[in-house]
């Protein structure tokens, strides 16, 4: 029962995330309102909360899950989805940091709003997480499938 509850709260953090990016992706753009711009650092704060949980709950699958740790630690596989999942993280940072000055800008200065060539350097880097973040699903499914995974020699 307990590796069906984390693997159900694995997907629905999953789902999360990419709900949350897409979100972002379509606040933020040339033209943003304040309104916008403040959903858009909201959101993040979720996004940062939903990886970090996803994080959590992903870890203890292979403490407490059924497959057990050797299934996942020695698959390359789930060491290649870590490794865009970092990257997918990496690519983050840019954005939240971004968001994080806009928002005290706009603490600061009623009525400020980012140029819409500020909006789009943002959206390269959402869209760069975006197509990152497309391949994971694919090495999970793999992973899922046995594949990568061999018999020692003898």
């Amino acid at each position: 029962m307990l590796d069906l509850l984390l693997s159900v709260f694995h997907f629905l953090l999953v789902f999360t995330l990419v709900g949350i990016l897409a979100a972002q992706s379509a606040l933020i753009r040339p033209g943003i309102t304040a309104s916008n711009l403040r959903l858009a650092a909201s959101l993040d704060r979720g996004y940062g909360a939903s990886a970090i949980l996803l994080l959590g709950v992903g870890f203890s699958r292979i403490y407490w899950g059924t497959k057990g740790s050797s299934f996942y630690l020695l698959n390359p596989l789930f060491w290649a989805k870590i490794g865009l999942f970092a990257i997918v993280a990496v690519l983050s940072i840019p954005p939240t940091l971004q968001l994080m000055r806009w928002i005290k800008q706009a603490h600061s200065h009623p009525g400020f709003l980012p140029t819409d060539e500020a909006d789009c350097r943002l959206q390269w880097w959402l869209r760069a997480e975006m197509i990152v973040v497309v391949f994971i699903p694919f090495l999970a499914a793999a992973m899922a499938r046995g594949v990568a995974l061999s018999e020692p020699p003898e």
